[in-house]
């Protein structure tokens, strides 16, 4: 289990540096996803940037990203196809002519245009619910329920390669859908704010509550009160629900591997009083009020706008959060199973020392070793001292100079709004300009970040770096974490508030602390350094502000 230091078994190495590439571009530190440096296993079977730049071309996107490794630290650079990527802009006016000269956007600018036409990200997300969801459902439920430990090694090495293409399928279907989820949100967003005036929080109101599989794991738990560990029930909730990664790395346990933990959540949820039902009632009303609100104000094609705008938002916005559980959670789960699995036999070969060493290897070194007899431990001490140095040398929060973004404004219409849709999804999932990100960290009597949850809420904080600390927050507490992802939902009906490093209006845990009703401040830069355990603050979620007690 890796601890705060990044160390896995708590055994140190010396350090082995890394050569440190910057490839041209603005780079911002990744942080939302992946806060740490990852493992060569993880590294080895994530297809984050082939699935995203994918995506991004089935929908005709002339940005896309670019995520990379700088350091050992993870980088995400939002360039222009077929451009340049550490050019700054054309002119607006001179955008039309530049694209139409770059064969790669004028095939972008077509898709574009047939996937508005044939409206291809609505169908994306009809897909999901009639299609693919049920499909990851059936590759789950055959990989979750093999007996492992008695394969042979074909099996085994079988295994882990369908546990790899669901979790490579997962990925890009992630993103397929996210991409459609974004470019509705911003409809919406666009719309409430041209028409009506409204921020972000006020259109986070309309949506408020419809994301029922991230609260679905509480809901369920809460069914279990009076039910012992041992019943039916709650060995059948730890099966189907344990299945889930709590980060992005495959050496951190799954919740499953979490002894006591369910049992815990529920005694918390119960002195808390959280209700299920009473939450997704305030919560339907909330939407009910401000879409009420913007009826009001507006008549005739205004109206029609809103409302075109409101239903495809609607009907988008659970697949944000509701997918991963399928796509990314479970999936990554398997990955690790079947990994540990291949660590505990090359460990009883002999040919690393401890199961977990397997983590330092990549997913083909692995399977090629249980094939043979060749002795791992000195890349795997090779891979660990990488590791060490990286952690001990965190790089900075960007790299290269930031040209700021497009100007959209002569663009087609198709092209402008898809465009315009990304970039704000961007700013707004991953709010990578992170206003308190200073080289020396102060502690300040008062932290600022993103407004992501309304509420005031005064609690003892708990800073929570990884799910190895779960067990240190108690019923009441404001969680205080580098970030959140939707598998950690359970632990929200146990606090009173959240505070994160990174995120932003868009992100995991501002999502999940809406659907729980609870304020939220997200992106404050640094609030897992300048907070410590015990110390009372107060959570202003409408403001952005989080205010520390002397």
């Amino acid at each position: 289990m890796e601890n705060k230091r990044g160390l896995i078994d708590d055994v140190p190495v010396e350090q082995v540096p890394i050569e440190v590439r910057v490839p041209p571009g603005f780079w911002q530190r990744e942080e939302a996803h992946m806060p740490m440096p990852l493992t060569p296993m993880t590294e080895s079977t994530m297809t984050v940037d082939r699935a995203f730049k994918q995506a991004c071309a089935e929908h005709g996107l002339l940005v896309e990203p670019h995520l990379t490794s700088i350091g050992g630290w993870h980088y995400l650079s939002m360039q222009p196809v077929g451009g340049k990527p550490d050019a700054p802009p054309p002119p607006g006016w001179l955008m039309p002519l530049l694209l139409r000269l770059s064969p790669a956007s004028r095939e972008r600018m077509r898709r574009s245009k047939e996937a508005t036409r044939t409206h291809f990200a609505d169908k994306l997300v009809n897909r999901w619910t009639t299609e693919w969801q049920p499909e990851f459902e059936r590759r789950i439920a055959e990989l979750r329920d093999a007996d492992l430990a008695a394969m042979t090694v074909d099996q085994l090495i079988a295994h882990f390669t369908a546990a790899r293409e669901l979790a490579d399928d997962g990925t890009l279907t992630h993103f397929r859908v996210n991409l459609a989820n974004w470019l509705a949100l911003a409809d919406l967003a666009t719309a409430c704010r041209d028409l009506l005036g409204w921020q972000q929080t006020d259109v986070d109101n309309l949506l408020a509550g419809l994301s029922p599989r991230t609260s679905e794991p509480a809901r369920k738990l809460a069914a279990l009160a009076g039910k012992s560990e041992d019943a039916p029930e709650f060995k059948e909730y730890a099966r189907l629900y344990g299945c889930r990664s709590l980060t992005v790395e495959l050496s951190n346990p799954t919740i499953a591997e979490l002894p006591g933990l369910a049992r815990r959540l529920l005694q918390d949820q119960i002195a808390r009083g959280f209700n299920p039902t009473t939450s997704a009632d305030e919560l339907a009303r909330k939407r009910a009020e401000a879409a009420a609100e913007a009826r009001s104000s507006l008549s005739g094609r205004e109206l029609a706008w809103f409302e075109r705008a409101l239903a495809r938002a609607t009907k988008a916005y659970p697949i944000r959060e509701d997918n991963v559980f399928f796509t990314i959670d479970s999936p990554s789960a398997l990955l690790r199973y079947a990994a540990l699995e291949a660590g505990r036999r090359l460990a009883h070969n002999g040919q690393i020392n401890t199961q977990t060493d397997v983590f330092f290897l990549k997913a083909d070194e692995a399977l090629a070793a249980l094939q043979g007899s060749t002795g791992m431990q000195t890349l795997v001490v090779l891979r660990k001292g990488e590791r060490q140095w990286a952690m001990a040398n965190p790089g900075p929060p960007s790299y290269g100079r930031d040209h700021g973004q497009p100007d959209t404004r002569w663009l087609r219409s198709d092209l402008r709004k898809s465009t315009e849709a990304l970039l704000w999804a961007a700013e707004r999932v991953l709010a990578p300009k992170l206003s308190n990100r200073v080289t020396a960290e102060p502690k300040p009597a008062t932290l600022t970040g993103i407004a992501c949850s309304a509420g005031r809420y005064r609690g003892t904080a708990r800073v929570i770096n990884s799910e190895d600390e779960f067990g240190k927050l108690q019923a009441g507490d404001v969680l205080v974490c580098p970030t959140t992802r939707p598998s950690w939902s359970m632990l929200f009906p146990s606090a009173g508030a959240i505070v994160t490093d990174a995120g932003g209006p868009l992100s995991h845990p501002a999502i999940i602390a809406r659907e729980y009703h609870i304020p939220a401040v997200v992106a404050t830069g640094f609030a897992t350094t300048t907070l410590h355990d015990g110390q009372v603050v107060t959570v202003d979620g409408a403001r952005g502000v989080v205010e520390v007690e002397a």
